[in-house]
């Protein structure tokens, strides 16, 4: 399902003498199936941006097309589109409120009207899809679980839903490095398993990098880059402008750059940043390697140069001793 952003604008505290533009002049396209990142620092908008496209909020001017829909319009039914596009908030396991884990998945889909026996088939498809086994974690308390439970389970609530869309605000927020690596596999195994499009909001710029195939940037309510994360991050220095950075592998090869080194290829991932750093070394040797080769023959060919010399003056001598064996008035044997 593809969504269309087209010029909208979001006003906060429209009409009084402090309202802002949240959002302005912004347009887009998510492709159907995509993985796309949004990008910008805290304040940029990217929140307020990822609610107008499910409908909880709605903007002030322009349209939003959700599946050829305009979910803009006042005929719109909002639940439907809420069926079709899930959005998981950050920290989504504070929204955690039911007794057990299968009533919480479940909540969705028993408001959708759908059946108990459809809803448990939900529950447990969407629990296996997040590592969270229905068997062994169904009747638990949500409030039992660790922090990275509590977060596959808010997410199963949405994926219950079956939504064509999925946006994650920020879903490795506050998780330590193993669970931040799980959280991502799954959401990479329910977007293959599923074909579901994903909007994807995170500071993490190695994420982005890895995960996504187009990267949305914003600054202060505006859409000011948008591309591929090799043509985004490309543009370090205006990312860093708007106060972003760029992949770790990216931020090595500058450094090395600010060091002297003439590498002109940039790197999203650590194992390109090997390569390339990697190669330009050989290059180095190799170029060391020529030139001391180069001096040696160079001091070779001078040593030659002078070796030849001396012979050709032993031989001139020789010839002379040879023509005047007893030497002349001039005493030529004694100046060779």
């Amino acid at each position: 399902m593809a969504i269309i952003v087209e010029n909208i604008n979001y006003i906060y505290g429209k009409g009084l003498p402090e309202e802002t533009y949240a959002l302005r002049d912004v347009s887009f396209t998510v492709e159907e199936g995509s993985f796309t990142g949004i990008i910008g620092h805290t304040g940029s908008g990217k929140s307020t941006l990822i609610q107008h496209l499910n409908g909880l909020l709605k903007p002030d001017s322009g349209k939003i097309t959700v599946g050829g829909c305009d979910i803009t319009s006042k005929d719109t039914v909002l639940r439907d589109i809420r069926k079709k596009v899930g959005l998981v908030f950050q920290y989504p396991e504070y929204q955690l409120f039911e007794e057990t884990v299968e009533k919480d998945v479940g909540y969705g889909p028993k408001n959708m009207g759908m059946t108990e026996k459809e809803i448990q088939q939900r529950v447990r498809e969407a629990l296996d899809l997040v590592d969270l086994p229905f068997e062994e974690y169904g009747s638990r308390s949500p409030f039992e679980l660790s922090g990275g439970q509590k977060r596959r389970a808010a997410i199963a609530g949405v994926i219950a839903m079956e939504p064509e869309v999925l946006i994650l605000d920020e879903p490795t927020a506050g998780l330590d490095p193993a669970t931040h690596r799980d959280i991502l596999d799954m959401i990479c195994r329910i977007r293959e398993q599923r074909g579901t499009t994903v909007i994807f909001v995170s500071h993490n710029m190695d994420d982005i990098a890895r995960l996504c195939d187009r990267v949305l940037v914003m600054d202060e309510g505006q859409l000011v880059m948008t591309g591929t994360p090799a043509e985004v991050f490309a543009q370090s220095q205006k990312l860093k402008d708007i106060g972003l950075g760029i992949p770790e592998a990216g931020e090595l090869i500058e450094a090395m750059r600010r060091r002297g080194a003439k590498i002109e290829e940039n790197a999203l991932f650590p194992e390109e940043a090997a390569e390339i750093i990697g190669r330009y070394f050989r290059k180095q040797a190799g170029t060391k390697a020529r030139r001391d080769n180069t001096d040696s023959t160079g001091a070779g060919m001078r040593r030659g140069a002078s070796a030849a010399q001396e012979t050709d003056t032993e031989e001139e001598c020789t010839g002379m001793e040879a023509q005047n064996p007893e030497g002349g008035a001039d005493g030529g044997n004694e100046t060779c």
